[in-house]
């Protein structure tokens, strides 16, 4: 009976050092996950060589956003390959600076900026150190001689050119803090697909040994007796060199350009070179031995991940963790009665979970299923007949609303769901956002593309814009045509409706201008979208009739709303938005007045702006240094246009053209201006500009 017990508590040891390591794996791999998601994101803001430069403030807050959202990162880089190194990290304090080794660097410095460029032309290497505002505090330049950094030679600047995705290199030492660890880096491409040079980051090795140090194994020593921490957790290689170590704190060591790892045997802890011999000559994943009279269990787990394809995370605990106990159940009969009590629990648990495990998962299946959460449910395979049947049911139930979504909001459904409900005809008036999109010179290009053609490459822009206009919590409408019309604020509210609606507008724009890229270099035609987006109260609500209706929109609001999307073609804009939706979102908004129009079918004018961008939302969606230059002085000469101060309006209009002679907007206000100017209109003078086209 006690060798029983004692098995079958080995077992278990076995499958939660399995769980164990797993949970360590996948605390370690999430990092880099993250890390990966964060450099794709930041490729798409450098369009352009040029856009590398201290100057681009865009370019710097992403950059200290990055190191601060990754503490455990060494810095944030972006390599080219005309020999610019430009890279961020964060600033340790009372560090010292690099050519004057004895004068520290502010306290106030947080962040240094290294720009390296290294070309026949041009040796030259200066570090800007700058505050929690980006304010450069000191600055600093290295000689020639001081330059020892040669990217080029680095891996993980050559696997962006022979992968073309993002890849991590092998272990080496950083070139600024002599530490070891690893890079990842992404791809950096022109307008015309080409690569030009890559954005990475190192990691420190000893962000892994965090997330071992979190972990305490006990060992157990008698009812009575005492625990002490004896349990281990490291990362080696296939080689048998330490990648990650909980104390171990010099675990890579510099040999001129290359690094050298620890090796096992170098360990104070001599067991687990002892126990690693084991593993490599008789290739078991699970071991247990003996070593200076204790006994152990060791467990070794291997990355599948390609980026640590040759890593494995060893357990190393003492069997007494699990099975003490029964040594000293050997002497005293209690304590074998109280023994078999325990083991005799685990085990009903573990039959209890095995059997109860399906069922449970079922019941969540459906919960998610209720609140129509359809999205990464697994299927459950189950040697019971009746489990296996209701998980199909499930599944099929899961398919079903997963086709209707496509066709109905997916918002209503879930009310429809939760209110329990009959679906009848009826709306009620609601103050919506609505939100219109078109396709410039749609038809020309459908005449010049076959059907089948056209429709593939219409719905890939269908999905990209559907997308975005969801996650920002509209409600798509319908497709008309090439026409894309979804609103905000309907099934569910929206307090900030106009500001998501205008997020979305721009993310469509921004996200257009990437896939453009894309399919210039595919050779397929390219889409200029243009928006429309006004806020006014609606009749919502289910349209149609009793066999066949439509949760959608209607009211003067939509009207207007699809005019200001054609209004567009007149200024030569890409979002225009009524004052409306101006005073919802004018904390936020950068934008110009383009006019005060009376659309067709109407006798009022309301004032319209092109929206330009946004403050205070998102990085993405910042302006540029144009942008707010435009934005300011054409509002100022739209003022002086309406105030009828003509002449002044025109200087301002003409300064303007100078700099942005392919602005349509301006072209459109100096034709204007100059008409005023030779034929002044009377102090009767209707500032409202009729609108006779769709």
């Amino acid at each position: 009976m006690h060798q029983t017990h004692t098995k079958s508590l080995l077992d278990t040891s076995e499958i939660l050092m399995k769980s164990v390591s797993e949970v360590k794996i996948d605390s370690i791999l999430d990092r880099y996950t993250a890390i990966e998601r964060a450099l794709m994101l930041g490729s798409n803001m450098i369009q352009d060589i040029k856009d590398v430069e201290v100057k681009n403030a865009r370019l710097i807050k992403y950059m200290v956003r990055f190191v601060e959202e990754f503490p455990y990162v060494e810095s944030i880089f972006i390599a080219l390959e005309s020999g610019r190194f430009f890279q961020i990290k964060t600033v340790i304090p009372r560090s010292k600076f690099k050519t004057i080794n004895e004068k520290m660097i502010p306290l106030r410095v947080k962040y240094a900026v290294r720009v390296l460029d290294n070309n026949e032309n041009n040796k030259k290497e200066v570090w800007y150190y700058i505050d929690q505002n980006l304010k450069v505090i000191e600055t600093e330049q290295l000689s020639e001689q001081e330059i020892t950094l040669n990217f080029f030679t680095r891996q993980w600047y050559k696997s962006v050119f022979e992968s073309d995705d993002l890849s991590w290199s092998p272990i080496y030492i950083f070139s600024t803090t002599n530490l070891p660890g690893i890079a990842g880096s992404y791809p950096l491409k022109d307008s015309t697909g080409k690569t030009i040079g890559a954005i990475g980051s190192d990691v420190h090795l000893k962000s892994m040994a965090q997330i071992l140090n979190q972990n305490t194994f006990m060992k157990y020593d008698g009812i009575i007796g005492k625990t002490a921490a004896e349990g281990i957790s490291l990362v080696i290689n296939a080689a048998g060199e330490v990648i990650a170590h909980p104390t171990e704190t010099d675990t890579a060591k510099v040999l001129g350009a290359d690094v050298k790892l620890l090796p096992l045997e170098s360990l104070t802890d001599k067991k687990i070179f002892y126990v690693y011999k084991i593993f490599k000559e008789k290739n078991k994943k699970e071991i247990i031995f003996d070593y200076n009279n204790i006994d152990y269990i060791a467990h070794f787990t291997e990355f599948k991940e390609e980026l640590f394809k040759d890593w494995i995370f060893v357990t190393i605990l003492p069997i007494d963790v699990f099975v003490g106990a029964v040594k000293e159940a050997q002497f005293k009969v209690l304590l074998v009665s109280l023994l078999i009590l325990i083991v005799s629990t685990l085990l009903i648990s573990y039959l209890t979970t095995r059997i109860s495990k399906p069922v449970n998962e079922l019941v969540r299946q459906a919960d998610r299923i209720r609140v129509f959460d359809l999205g990464g449910i697994p299927m459950i395979n189950s040697n019971i007949y009746e489990i296996q049947k209701l998980q199909e049911s499930i599944a099929r139930m899961r398919r079903s609303l997963e086709a209707f979504g496509k066709f109905v909001p997916k918002n209503l459904v879930k009310q429809l769901i939760d209110r329990e409900t009959e679906v009848k005809i009826g709306g009620t008036k609601r103050k919506l956002t609505i939100f219109f999109s078109d396709i410039a010179g749609f038809t020309s290009i459908s005449e010049k593309t076959t059907p089948d053609r056209l429709m593939a490459h219409l719905s890939d822009y269908f999905e990209e814009m559907t997308r975005i206009v969801m996650s920002e919590n509209g409600t798509i409408d319908k497709f008309i045509g090439d026409a894309i019309m979804a609103f905000w604020g309907a099934p569910q509210s929206d307090a900030k409706q106009a500001l998501h609606a205008c997020q979305a507008a721009l993310f469509c724009q921004r996200r257009l201008i990437d896939l453009n890229r894309q399919w210039t270099y595919e050779k397929k035609p390219i889409f200029e979208t243009r928006i429309g987006l006004h806020t006014g109260e609606v009749i919502v609500g289910n349209l149609g009739s009793s066999e066949r209706m439509n949760y959608t929109i209607i009211g003067d609001a939509v009207n207007l709303a699809a005019r200001l999307e054609g209004v567009n073609k007149l200024y030569g804009t890409n979002i225009i938005i009524s004052d409306s939706v101006y005073k919802e979102i004018q904390e936020f908004a950068v934008t110009r007045p383009l006019d005060i129009v009376a659309v067709k079918g109407k006798k009022n004018g309301i004032p319209i702006y092109e929206l330009m961008a946004l403050k205070g939302v998102d990085p993405y969606l910042l302006p540029t240094t144009d942008q707010l230059h435009i934005s300011e002085w054409c509002t100022k000469a739209f003022k002086l246009f309406l105030d009828m101060k003509f002449n002044e309006a025109l200087e301002i209009y003409q300064e303007l053209q100078k700099k942005y002679p392919s602005d349509k907007t301006i072209d459109v206000y100096i034709r204007r201006t100059l008409e005023l100017v030779e034929e002044p209109p009377g102090n009767n003078w209707d500032k409202t500009t009729i609108l006779t086209e769709k």
